[in-house]
């Protein structure tokens, strides 16, 4: 029997841990990057630290790919993993579509979307998952990964109907790695749950500089964050009937409480990263998505609106670069 074969699309922190982690369960895998940083990457272990375990996984355990000119192999993989920001998703999978790739596909995006930008680019024939990923990573270098929060497995399933069977064959493999990976029945809700964790920590982080547990320390980032899950709990209750807390208050007190302290309290915004880098933030798919929920739905989302302009304006600033 071959080896289940498993190309992972992006070469930042999450790509590289989760290349690291389908090679350890004993995949073939292709780690597909930028033209640019093939010969950089190429012959050098890849390495995780932190919360899930120290791993090193060598060289000639995976290999490293042009992105942009998927070769038949990467063609004729099983599962192709996206790990791309939501907003560069249709261009990274055209050459896919182009060369009519039957590899299922598993989104690992943040927010609304993803699925059916993914769906309009690869047709119906390819089934299409998406994920819930509550796990914080960092890049430390080249190839090097740290893992600095983790909360649940990365939840995943499909959104569009698709068979299951896929899924299933790819997190038998998992089993066999060191991030924790299951199917869930209910990843719409999983997913909005997650974009109410996302849409309230990732700006407010981004922002004021501060960690996961230092904003629900300090009174005044605690208010506002309370106050978007307000809007973005009222935008749910209408437009999915699903309320994960009474109110923003019980959320930050009894729910996101409980998954920042003890093991996330130092982990900083992803999207504080990327606006110290000079990259574009996904604060469309994130806030931008609420905001259209509250729209939809005839509700008010100040909140999330006053931090998306801030956001946008860090965008176009050079302030925040490192």
């Amino acid at each position: 029997m071959s080896k289940f074969s498993i190309a992972v699309f992006g070469g930042g922190s999450v790509g590289l841990c989760l290349a690291a982690h389908f090679a350890k369960a004993g995949a073939r895998v292709f780690l597909l990057v930028r033209q640019g940083s093939i010969e950089a990457i190429r012959g050098k272990p890849i390495t995780v630290s932190g919360l899930l375990g120290d791993h090193i996984v060598p060289a000639e355990s995976y290999t490293v790919c042009d992105a942009a000119a998927p070769t038949a192999e990467v063609l004729g993989c099983d599962m192709l993993v996206m790990t791309t920001k939501a907003y560069d998703l249709e261009k990274a999978l055209d050459p896919f579509a182009k060369n009519e790739s039957r590899a299922s596909i598993l989104l690992l995006q943040n927010g609304l979307g993803s699925a059916e930008i993914a769906r309009d680019v690869v047709g119906s024939k390819v089934a299409i998952y998406s994920s819930a990923m509550m796990i914080g990573m960092v890049r430390q270098a080249l190839t090097s990964v740290e893992v600095t929060a983790q909360s649940s497995p990365i939840f995943c399933g499909s959104l569009l109907g698709d068979s299951d069977e896929p899924l299933k064959d790819m997190l038998q493999v998992a089993e066999q790695g060191f991030v924790p990976m299951a199917q869930d029945p209910a990843i719409r809700e999983t997913i909005a749950f997650k974009l109410l964790f996302n849409s309230c920590m990732n700006p407010t982080g981004a922002l004021t500089g501060q960690t996961y547990g230092e904003l629900l320390e300090n009174p005044q980032s605690r208010e506002f964050i309370v106050g978007l899950a307000d809007e973005t709990l009222a935008a749910y209750a209408k437009e999915f009937n699903y309320r994960p807390a009474e109110n923003g208050q019980h959320y930050v007190d009894e729910v996101l409480s409980k998954i920042i302290f003890p093991r996330a309290q130092g982990h900083r915004s992803s999207m504080l990263q990327d606006l110290q880098a000079g990259r574009r933030t996904e604060i469309d798919f994130l806030n931008g998505a609420i905001i259209r929920l509250a729209d939809d739905a005839a509700l008010p989302s100040v909140r999330h609106a006053c931090i998306s302009q801030l956001i946008k304006a860090c965008e176009a600033s050079k302030a925040f670069r490192q």
